[in-house]
């Protein structure tokens, strides 16, 4: 006859299973496993059991986990909103770029003049995600060229 540590920890790993059979949002799963660390907790308590207060230990972890992996997750879901793919400027001249970049909204613009490349047209941009990507309100460098295309061609480059 199994004794009240195994029936207590097969009832609280049926419930658990059961309920996330059903995929309830996260939170739902993360207060459920807090429950039933609280409840292990007290039935370990009365049963003067290691078993149960090490596995309600552990489950009081996992909720903590959880729960802290579900505020990452959301916050990544609210940053990532308004991204969008970053064009393909270069070569571009700097108003026709800096439109494209407007788009989708407002952006900063940090320009810097190189001594090379055909005046006004883009020779890099940076200031897109590791993915990317961009969004309103990104700080977009422009490396734009500053010599006469006359310049530019004659010298070989």
């Amino acid at each position: 006859m199994p004794g009240l540590v195994t029936i207590v920890v097969a009832a609280t790993a049926a419930v658990l299973v059961a309920v996330a059979l059903l995929e309830p949002p996260g939170w739902v799963l993360a207060v459920l496993c807090l429950l039933a660390a609280l409840a292990l907790a007290a039935a370990a308590a009365v049963a003067r059991s290691l078993t149960l207060a090490v596995l309600a230990a552990v489950l009081a972890i996992t909720s903590a986990v959880g729960a802290s992996g579900l505020a990452l997750g959301a916050r990544a879901d609210a940053s990532g909103a308004a991204a969008y793919d970053f064009p393909l400027v270069v070569g571009l001249p700097l108003p026709q770029a800096k439109a494209l970049f407007q788009r989708h909204g407002p952006v900063r613009f940090v320009i810097h003049r190189a001594p090379y490349g055909t005046r006004g047209t883009v020779l890099r941009a940076t200031g897109y995600a590791p993915d990317g990507s961009y969004g309103p309100g990104s700080t977009i460098t422009l490396l734009v060229g500053s010599r006469s295309p006359t310049a530019a061609s004659s010298s070989g480059g």
